[in-house]
């Protein structure tokens, strides 16, 4: 059974022949192939009607018409002329239409350069991909074909017809016709590294290239890591068959949850009407999804605030005045009191409700209950795309009150999905965690101070060293554990209590760069040392 993408439950198809068909690919084909369906390809943005890449058997575009034999007025190998409603119409020739996307995605690859036989190889040059194309037409049978002239204009190995897709089709037989369809195979079957690769040249959008973490370079990425390159195919899945309505994911960390919320906003603003705004909690995740919005040339589309400054915003534009410092000395009650302006605001309506296309947000673990039933009240009702993004164990607030979906006017009920997958971590650095996870929160299953249950990170299968677990009974002896490279030191002129974290990069500007014990504690430890202190739970201290 091959993948859709999107699923079948999910994907918009311009006619029921093409609903057959791809019913057909998805339970005929191999199980490591992979159906694209009527999705952008490559940088002009073409869309095929189907596009189906087999690592061993290569790749093949499909165009599906629906025409009726009796339609077909006149035909050459460029042009059909067809009888309809609206008097005789000219389309192009679905074969001649489906060669010029295969070629278009062949000089994809050619631009890219990285799929081609190498220097001194007997194909040098030529794609290590294997490539065809073809027409299906779900309401003329052969043997109808087989009556016409027809033949020099629609090639017989390169079309399937009614009879030939039918759900009692013979599974092999179906597969054999539509391999013919494509050049035999030159060399060896595309890797996965190499298959992730064309996945990135045909669909960009997957790339994990924009959204970094506090301390990766963003430029980085290897590109031969194909948990790191692209989306998995089951993100990628999940992120094109998000459908309609509201939406809640609940993910681990490093599964792909901000990637795929940033994913979803490109999507619905390139749709939308009005504006697409994405609330978060920090300032730096904030930032990030803004670049990256930029990148994606989205950004006139997308607004990408943390909840406070759009509060503050809200205040502004419509002319309400905000607490000030004088009235609200303490810089959290005032915050509070500028939210709960809004809300009264919204409430009398001075605010406009639905103001926005689409709301998405991340880090809706630190957001209190009434926050998000706030943001859901943004939604234009007539797309109801609203999308929620949380994680318990990261939430910075433990004392925040648990949301019941319901009562906040968010239609969670069968629009939940949970993401397991850690694709940050090597499995060595997620089975530590776990292990350590398990020890000061609980395990799966048990639940941690509220009804939720306990989401521990499955990992992706990349490799690397074994965490170095080094025992410490003393803050003294933590300093003395570091590793090479990772140096921690009183501040000059400070208390005990400041401290400076030195990480020194391997980078080609050399040099030292400088952060905060906490966030040196969080991204950098579990890769580099472990400690563990008897008078701290947390494992490097502070």
């Amino acid at each position: 059974m091959a993948i859709l993408i999107p699923s079948l439950g999910f994907a918009r198809f311009d006619s029921r022949g093409e609903l057959r068909l791809a019913e057909r690919l998805k339970d005929f084909l191999e199980e490591n192939a992979v159906v694209w369906h009527n999705l952008p390809v490559g940088p002009l943005n073409r869309h095929p009607d189907f596009i189906i890449v087999h690592p061993a058997s290569g790749l093949l575009v499909l165009e599906v018409k629906d025409w009726r034999l009796e339609t077909i007025v006149s035909a050459d190998k460029t042009k059909v002329e067809l009888l309809t409603s609206r008097g005789v119409v000219r389309e192009t020739n679905p074969l001649e239409q489906a060669r010029k996307y295969t070629f278009e995605v062949v000089r994809t690859l050619e631009r890219d350069g990285q799929l081609l036989f190498p220097p001194g190889h007997r194909y040098m040059g030529r794609s290590l991909l294997s490539f065809g194309f073809g027409a299906v037409f779900t309401n003329i049978t052969r043997k109808q074909f087989d009556q016409t002239n027809l033949k020099d204009v629609f090639v017989e190995h390169l079309c399937v017809f009614k009879d030939e897709m039918t759900e009692g089709a013979d599974p092999e037989e179906f597969r054999s016709r539509l391999w013919r369809m494509v050049y035999p195979r030159l060399g060896e079957p595309l890797s996965m590294p190499q298959f992730d690769r064309l996945r990135a040249l045909l669909f960009p959008e997957i790339r994990i290239r924009q959204i970094a973490l506090p301390l990766d370079d963003a430029t980085g990425v290897d590109p031969a890591d194909r948990t790191l390159a692209v989306m998995d195919m089951h993100q990628e899945q999940f992120a094109r068959s998000l459908g309609e309505g509201h939406r809640i994911i609940r993910g681990v960390a490093g599964s792909g949850k901000t990637l795929i919320l940033a994913f979803r906003a490109e999507y619905l603003a390139r749709a939308a009407s009005k504006p697409v705004l994405i609330l978060c909690y920090a300032n730096g995740i904030a930032g990030r999804l803004e670049d990256a919005m930029q990148s994606r040339g989205v950004e006139n589309r997308v607004q990408v605030l943390t909840f406070h400054s759009w509060c503050y915003r809200m205040l502004r534009t419509y002319g309400i005045p905000a607490p000030s410092e004088r009235d609200y000395p303490d810089y959290a009650k005032r915050l509070a009191a500028s939210v709960s302006e809004v809300v009264k605001a919204v409430d009398e309506g001075h605010i406009p409700a639905e103001q926005y296309d689409a709301v998405l947000i991340d880090e809706a673990h630190d957001f209190e209950p009434q926050w998000l039933a706030l943001a859901a009240k943004m939604v234009n009702p007539r797309t109801k795309a609203l999308m929620v993004v949380y994680d318990d164990i990261q939430a910075i607030y433990k004392g925040r009150e648990r949301p019941v979906w319901s009562q906040l006017g968010i239609e969670a009920k069968g629009r939940t999905t949970v993401l397991k997958v850690n694709y940050r971590n090597t499995a060595q650095i997620v089975a530590f965690a776990r292990r350590f996870a398990a020890d000061v929160i609980g395990a799966p299953g048990i639940t941690a101070d509220d009804e939720h249950a306990i989401l521990l990170p499955e990992d992706a299968g990349r490799q690397g060293l074994e965490p170095d677990v080094r025992r410490c009974v003393s803050s003294t002896q933590k300093l003395t554990a570091s590793p090479n490279g990772f140096s921690i030191g009183k501040r000059p002129g400070t208390s005990g209590r400041r401290w400076r974290v030195s990480i020194r990069s391997t980078g080609s500007a050399g040099g030292s760069r400088r952060y905060s014990p906490r966030m040196a504690c969080r991204s950098i430890w579990p890769k580099t040392i472990a400690t563990e202190s008897r008078s701290s739970g947390w494992p490097c201290g502070s």
